[in-house]
């Protein structure tokens, strides 16, 4: 192994050695980036500084850092960050910097204006069904099923489900499933009727007290691993964890059927990108260095057998699904069925809309018809602000 990412890895003599600033923005997988980026070090001339930071804070951070002048020279994000390639002075990304066995589908998701913008160096970031093996015989496959076991869960004084009720990411998924888009192309859709349908079978899930809607992230991970819910909604980033605490306990499964819809959750690339045009600096040379020991297939097994994280690598990938087990083939066959997120600047003003009209709706303001016209509103007027 060591060899293998020692050949990727080889600079020339002649070459400059540079101190590069790599920006994290996971919670989880930060140790084995970590270890990553201190063997790039190691076996090449440049040496890489990692930092974390929050999603939440990643997009007013990095554009706040490029009007200063301190942007990080590279950052592991979410595909949907380059929806800010003019805010944050992307670099554009030349074809012969992808690996040859990324898929062009992935490439579409670090797209802007037909222009390329980030290097998918992983995939995913979709969610699936996790349950407890010990409480769970057979997983629901609709959510009236999920209703009907609520009375075995009852007795037991465990939840039933949990997940962020709250997080639009969640809700996403929902609005997608009754046939509903945020974003086509440019165009934020989010007055729609499988909006107003997708609100309405939202809240029945917490009148009927399947799922709390005060729930927050830890009902979905805090207390799945203690053990005090039967089933989590949550992401592809948790697998890793849940396999250290649950071990053959945990099972993964399809999102619950809403009638005859199967579930269409969100997915995305995490992708490399260039903040305040780095890729066109004097560190143009290291930055690549870095970006093809990322994409290189031995980088990419690690990743996947060390965090779960998904590998962009078409051959690799291949190999996971010969060779999985029931819960990696649920994990992908999730995936298979999600809807990937736009990198339009759209993208992002819908989610705030989303946001607005959701916690409305919540809170008994506005139905579910006017709830979905506000949100179009916001989002509207919001993406007309941020093209001025």
């Amino acid at each position: 192994m060591r060899v293998l990412l020692l050949l990727i890895v080889i600079v020339t003599a002649n070459a400059k050695a540079e101190q590069l600033s790599f920006l994290y923005y996971r919670e989880q997988g930060k140790a084995i980036f970590q270890s990553l980026m201190d063997e790039f070090s190691a076996q090449s001339q440049h040496q890489v500084s990692l930092y974390q930071i929050t999603s939440e804070s990643l997009k007013p951070a990095l554009i706040k850092s490029v009007l200063q002048g301190s942007a990080a020279d590279i950052v592991f994000a979410p595909s949907d960050i380059i929806g800010i390639a003019e805010q944050a002075k992307l670099s554009a990304v030349p074809e012969e910097l992808i690996d040859p066995y990324t898929s062009s589908t992935l490439l579409h998701t670090a797209t802007i204006d037909e222009q390329l913008h980030g290097i998918p160096i992983l995939q995913g970031n979709h969610l699936m069904l996790f349950y407890n093996r010990r409480l769970v015989d057979q997983p629901a496959k609709s959510w009236q099923q999920l209703l009907e076991q609520k009375k075995h869960f009852d007795k037991l004084g465990i939840a039933t489900i949990g997940w962020n009720y709250s997080e639009m990411y969640w809700f996403a998924g929902f609005y997608n499933t009754f046939g509903g888009r945020m974003t086509r192309g440019k165009q934020i859709t989010l007055e729609e009727t499988a909006m107003q349908d997708a609100l309405n079978f939202y809240k029945s899930l917490a009148k009927r007290s399947l799922v709390s809607a005060e729930c927050t992230y830890d009902c979905g991970y805090k207390d799945f691993i203690e053990g005090k819910v039967a089933y989590a909604i949550n992401g592809e980033w948790a697998v890793a964890d849940f396999e250290q605490h649950l071990g053959d306990d945990l099972g993964i499964a399809l999102i619950p059927n809403i009638g005859s819809r199967a579930f269409k959750p969100l997915s995305s690339s995490l992708v490399l990108i260039f903040p305040n045009n780095s890729l066109a600096s004097e560190k143009a040379e290291a930055l690549q260095d870095l970006s093809r020991f990322l994409q290189s297939e031995a980088v990419q097994r690690r990743l996947y057998q060390e965090a779960r994280f998904l590998p962009v690598n078409t051959n690799l990938l291949n190999q996971v699904k010969q060779q999985s087990n029931p819960n990696e083939a649920a994990m992908l066959a999730q995936l298979d069925q999600a809807v990937p997120m736009s990198a339009e600047a759209a993208q992002a003003s819908a989610w705030l809309g989303l946001r607005k009209g959701f916690e409305l709706f919540s809170k008994g303001v506005l139905d579910a018809a006017k709830a979905s016209e506000y949100m179009q509103q916001f989002a509207e007027r919001d993406y007309r602000q941020t093209q001025k």
